[in-house]
């Protein structure tokens, strides 16, 4: 699961193109699942325009359908999202038959997405390393510790890095002096060309393969799959 309560921090970005890059580092086949009302991640594939139908109520529920495959990318499928939040939520993760499930989940906490966090592998945390992305943590860790959620599936990824701003430098120190192997040793960084792509409808792999963008999220696609080697890992739930 993706999450941040913090909105504006690549959530979204960060679901889209590691599930590109997963596919391309060998990983199986990967299924994301647009649960946030907003339905960006719908939008940033260029599916919004599809005819309502099937969607992540319908799968939360056990209801058969078929997800959407994502243009361009081979390997790659999404749940689509609902323009209302789902209200209920079963206890059991639901069966996807893919080797991944990454959640792109929404900012608004509720009893439904805690059950979701406490069924997935590793919670993603994105956040730009400064003061108000520190704030957003911390809400989300005392948000988690309230629901009885332990943190240590919790993995914190820095986004819209950019090595030039001391304040980035510094909250990265911090993060990792404090969080230890859970501070993802990745960075994301700024990034224009990463900017452009939920435009065109396209992840970074096809709108600009040889950007920054494209080897960031290739190199947390390696860091996250076993031993970071081409391996498939059957239904891991991100």
């Amino acid at each position: 699961m993706i999450c941040n309560q913090k909105g504006g921090v690549g959530k979204t970005t960060t679901a889209a193109n590691l599930g590109a890059a997963l596919v391309r580092a060998g990983a199986g086949r990967v299924l994301l699942v647009d649960l946030d009302p907003q339905m960006h991640l719908t939008a940033a594939l260029g599916l919004a325009s599809e005819e309502p139908g099937w969607s992540v109520a319908d799968w939360l529920a056990g209801r058969p359908g078929e997800p959407l495959a994502v243009p361009d990318e081979p390997g790659l499928w999404l749940v689509p999202g609902a323009p209302e939040a789902p209200a209920v939520v079963g206890e059991a993760f639901p069966d996807s038959g893919f080797d991944w499930v990454l959640i792109d989940a929404p900012p608004s906490w509720s009893d439904g997405l805690a059950r979701l966090m406490q069924g997935a592998d590793l919670v993603i945390c994105p956040l730009e390393p400064d003061f108000l992305g520190l704030q957003g943590l911390n809400r989300l860790l005392r948000t988690m510790q309230g629901a009885g959620l332990d943190w240590s599936r919790l993995r914190l990824l820095a986004t819209r890095v950019s090595d030039r701003l001391a304040v980035h430098r510094e909250v990265r120190a911090r993060l990792a002096e404090r969080f230890g192997e859970s501070f993802l040793p990745v960075a994301i960084r700024s990034s224009v060309k990463l900017a452009e792509a939920p435009g065109r409808g396209r992840t970074i792999f096809t709108h600009a393969p040889a950007s920054t963008g494209a080897s960031d999220h290739a190199a947390l696609a390696r860091l996250l799959m076993p031993s970071g080697r081409r391996a498939r890992r059957k239904g891991t739930r991100t």
